[in-house]
């Protein structure tokens, strides 16, 4: 799959920089309510080999709290 532009990192990408060492965690997150960043850090190789087939969870209470 190709990138929408070259500033764009393809999975393919992000693999190689992975494999390479350039690249240790993945920061799996999504926006709540106020606009902040909420989600996770695996290890770059936990990410390749299991999240990325499976998924990983992320906790409702993420959405329900102001963390303020």
């Amino acid at each position: 799959m190709s990138a929408p532009n070259d500033r764009y990192l393809t999975l393919d990408g992000l693999r190689a920089l992975i494999d390479d060492g350039s690249v240790d965690t993945v920061i799996l997150a999504f926006t709540d309510m106020q606009g902040r960043l909420q989600g996770k850090r695996l290890h770059g190789r936990y990410f390749l080999d299991v999240a990325l087939q499976s998924g990983t969870e992320g906790c409702n209470y993420l959405l329900a709290v102001d963390i303020e």
